[in-house]
């Protein structure tokens, strides 16, 4: 029988938990940004550091062997000690309490602190600050106990079975961890400010109502599937490793198969017109890109004869050392389709080289290419009719495809990757408007609401989410369109995707913190699900080393038949296939078969992936706490000192 008293406090403890990590999400209290409008102004960043980022797994490792090992008392037992005896509590059944928790996996808990830890250790902080890191760990494991009373109540007061209740107290588990990781990003590292764009959208709801639906048959689709895996071997944390990883990579893979099949049951895709060929312009920033300028304005001018309409380029070059201006002004003039131009920018980066270009525009529709990209024939006629066919769509994305011939695993690993995210992640967004990038690849919009918004951001990385998820905000819809097709140079190298990743990773978090949801509302899909997705799966990744590790460990230090570094090599194979699976359908689909047979280096791709992302975290800047005169700390002497914020060249 519940305890009315017991189950209200237990109920008030989750509220006051939630408000304390609720308030600092709306990010009222930083001031790091010294910018305002589309300028943002922090202060330097650190440079990507391989000894920091080994420190950190290193650390890791040393915090998970101790969680592992202590046995006086045994943490895993005391956690489900304090979830049995808060659980009796409230429903005065002992025994019930005690099977329960012993079911309980306490892995998340075990890593998360774990995680704390080490980030408390490794980020160059003041004293301050790293025990404000720390602190965030008493407030998960008392996040995550209530948690796990507040499901088996529930299922309790409803006469349910207990036995799929540790499975939905996993899912309430990471949900929690990921706004703990929130709170943890918005307090420690300084961001730029909340926009300050007033939300523009209407009609919102279908688009979130479809999502909601998708992503609840998902979870129950692949809850189903974890319980019956689970049914036929539990009690060991092998069983508890593959369900996390399956949980982790499935539902969102199935969500998107949802949306693509309600995507497939709406309107049909917009022919091209036959005579309405409106005036195009073309905006490329340029750098350095002598080796490449040549190839993209033949793509371009290529494009422009297919399409038949005008065509006008404006090239930017931002302060080129080489010969990258000649050779575009020889490759303007020897336009036979399109019109072009080439001005000079004063180094300044990219953001202020496409404001530049902008300028000088004056079609309808504007697309920004990157100068290490080249375009399709087809470009511009497979994609104009997306605007002409809908006046609320705003921002148009493509098919991004690394150009061929493709020479190294990493070029294949990156196809792959492509595939799976432009041509049906992103375009099974599309169908509740929740596309959160439109890469600067190959980017369409409408002129008259870019200049309205003042242009593209500068002074942060991801200049071009940002500008996605501003004129978003303004009104307009995003559309991936996989029939227009797009090519780019990709990293061949480890030291190129290194750095393509370390400054991904830090945009990511840059724009997420721009956009937060919290602070300034969540007008549809893409800001109340996949913008805090995205950002809280990058801010997550490591956790999962943590996992990782902590399973290891146990199957070292206290082997048994059932869970042991044998059995675990097989099952951290198995885990692999929920993630591996999808893509290799979409390949076949595309007709890329022949890079399957670079398949078994996905899991070293994407472990490379998550590496360099660790990195992009720990290169941060670190805010420091305020505390009353006299008392303040400050940051150790070079802790801050890097390169300016701003897109790296």
């Amino acid at each position: 029988m519940l305890h009315p008293a017991v189950v209200a406090l237990l109920a008030a403890d989750i509220l006051l938990l939630l408000l304390a990590v609720r308030w600092p999400l709306a990010r009222r209290f930083d001031d790091s940004d010294r910018g305002s409008g589309r300028v943002v102004r922090l202060p330097p960043f650190r440079r990507p550091s391989l000894p920091r980022a080994l420190a950190f797994l290193s650390v890791a490792a040393a915090v998970s062997t101790v969680i592992v090992a202590v046995r006086h008392p045994r943490l895993d037992q005391a956690y489900r000690s304090l979830v049995a005896d808060t659980l009796s509590a409230a429903d005065g059944d002992p025994h019930l309490a005690a099977v329960y928790a012993h079911s309980l996996p306490p892995l998340v808990p075990a890593a998360v602190v774990g995680y704390l830890i080490t980030v408390a250790v490794v980020l160059p902080a003041t004293p301050g600050r790293r025990l404000m890191i720390l602190a965030h760990a008493p407030v998960f494991v008392g996040m995550s106990v209530l948690a796990e009373c507040w499901a088996a109540l529930v299922a309790t007061a409803a006469g349910l079975p207990l036995g799929p209740v540790p499975l939905v107290a996993l899912v309430l588990q990471s949900t929690l961890g990921y706004l703990l990781l929130y709170r943890l990003a918005f307090t420690t590292f300084r961001l730029p400010r909340p926009t300050p764009l007033a939300s523009r959208r209407r009609r919102d709801w279908p688009d979130s109502a479809v999502l909601t639906l998708c992503l609840l048959a998902a979870l129950a689709l692949v809850g189903a599937a974890a319980l019956a895996l689970l049914h036929q071997v539990t009690g060991h944390p092998l069983a508890e490793f593959l369900v996390l990883v399956s949980l982790r990579f499935s539902v969102f893979d199935v969500m998107l198969i949802l949306l693509a099949l309600v995507g497939l049951a709406g309107p049909r895709r917009p022919s091209p017109p036959v005579d309405d060929r409106p005036p195009v312009g073309v905006i490329v920033p340029a750098y350095n890109e002598a080796s490449v300028i040549e190839r993209l304005l033949r793509s371009i001018d290529r494009a422009a004869a297919a399409y038949g309409g005008p065509v006008h380029v404006v090239l930017c070059d931002d302060g080129s050392l080489d010969d990258t201006r000649a050779l575009a002004e020889a490759a303007v003039a020897a336009f036979t389709s399109a019109t072009g131009e080439v001005i000079q920018g004063p180094h300044a980066g990219k953001a202020r080289a496409l404001n530049l270009a902008l300028e000088r525009c004056t079609a309808e529709f504007v697309y920004r290419v990157d100068a290490d990209c080249a375009l399709d024939p087809d470009a511009f006629v497979r994609s104009v009719p997306r605007f002409l066919a809908d006046p609320r769509v705003g921002v148009l994305g493509a098919l991004t495809l690394p150009k061929e011939p493709y020479t190294t695993w990493i070029d294949r690993m990156r196809a792959v990757e492509q595939l799976f995210t432009y041509g049906f992640s992103l375009a099974a967004l599309t169908t509740v408007d929740a596309v959160p990038c439109v890469p600067g690849t190959f980017c369409g919009f409408r002129r008259a609401a870019a200049v309205e918004l003042g242009g593209f951001v500068d002074g942060m990385f991801g200049e071009d989410a940002e500008f996605t998820c501003a004129l978003a905000r303004s009104g307009w819809r995003v559309v991936m369109d996989p029939h227009t097709v797009s090519y780019e140079d990709v990293p061949v190298k480890l030291g190129q995707l290194r750095v393509q990743r370390f400054r991904w990773g830090l945009g990511n978090l840059m724009n997420f913190a721009r956009f937060t949801p919290f602070g300034r509302g969540a007008p549809g899909p893409r800001f109340w699900f996949q913008l805090p997705r995205a950002a809280g799966g990058r801010l997550l990744s490591p956790i999962h080393f943590f996992v990782l590790v902590l399973t290891v460990l146990h199957c070292t230090l206290q082997p048994l038949p059932r869970h042991n570094l044998a059995r675990f090599a097989v099952v951290f194979v198995l885990a692999q296939l929920p993630a591996l699976v999808p893509r290799i359908c979409i390949v076949l689909y595309y007709r890329r078969a022949r890079l399957l047979l670079w398949a078994p280096l996905w899991p070293v791709f994407a472990f490379l992936k998550r590496f360099f992302q660790l990195e992009s975290m720990l290169a941060c800047g670190v805010r420091p706490v305020r505390l009353p005169a006299g008392l303040r700390t400050s940051p150790r002497p070079g802790a801050l000192r890097a390169h300016p914020t701003g897109p790296a060249r």
